[in-house]
């Protein structure tokens, strides 16, 4: 059993909507390093090139789910990045969930250093803010353990773009009500205080938690911070998430 393995199974899941194969394989992956390995593996043989990065385990407790003490990532490839409005079918997914989220885009690259980043140097790094869906994915089972699911693209199914706020710096980022309609009606409500009370903390932390795959953090891509409403079971329907200043995004699902 090699990386390689792994990683064509976990991609042939992905592109095949279904459970990977992966019994057994737990010995592959057995720490973090080994699953941004493969996590490095898979965007290699998907060809094309990181658009961003998703941030998880911001919180210690979560971090000590995978034997970590930082932030962890997953990353955004190409293939599966979309510009709003965008249409998907559920069948292309296993077991979707629907996040709304707010990305921050990368106005210079943020390699790795001794030195931690200070929140004002992210905030000079950071060219636009933008609103964003992601449908979170997993291709392997529910027991399958946090590692071999942070292997798998750290559960990225799609992630759906808005439009780039560059002024952002004049945005209370600590306070932006969201509200998603789906048909018309509203569903969920949440709030950008939810990701440590203000989500660019979240790109700060990512930061500081490196090295990453895949060359890390590089200008031009953007870093999603996290669900700011509760993740629900994606059904059929026309998701549309107001941001406020950040704009809306637009979602379309057939079955």
């Amino acid at each position: 059993m090699t990386v390689a393995a792994l990683a064509k199974e976990l991609l042939q899941a992905r592109t095949e909507a279904r459970i990977a194969g992966v019994d057994g394989w737990s010995g592959v992956v057995t720490d973090v390093d080994a699953a941004y390995r493969v996590q490095t593996e898979i965007a290699a043989q998907m060809g094309g090139p990181v658009r961003g990065w998703k941030v998880t385990a911001l919180a210690e407790p979560d971090q000590r789910k995978y034997g970590a003490a930082r932030p962890l990532a997953g990353p955004l490839l190409a293939h599966f990045v979309q510009e709003g409005p965008a249409t998907v079918a559920r069948s292309q997914f296993v077991a979707p969930m629907f996040e709304c989220e707010i990305a921050f885009v990368l106005g210079t690259d943020l390699p790795q250093r001794d030195a931690p980043y200070h929140r004002h140097e992210i905030g000079a790094a950071v060219s636009a803010v933008v609103a964003g869906l992601e449908i979170a994915d997993c291709r392997v089972a529910p027991s399958s353990t946090d590692l071999m699911k942070m292997a798998d693209a750290m559960g990225n199914g799609v992630y759906v773009v808005g439009t780039p706020v560059r002024d952002w710096h004049r945005l209370d980022l600590t306070d932006i009500a969201i509200s998603v309609t789906i048909d018309g009606d509203e569903a969920y409500r949440g709030n950008s205080a939810r990701i440590l009370g203000n989500p660019l903390l979240a790109v700060v932390a990512l930061a500081n938690a490196q090295p990453l795959p895949l060359g890390g953090l590089k200008k031009g891509q953007i870093v999603t911070t996290g669900s700011c409403v509760t993740p629900v079971p994606l059904r059929d329907g026309t998701y549309v998430a107001d941001l406020g200043p950040l704009g809306t995004v637009r979602l379309t699902v057939a079955g």
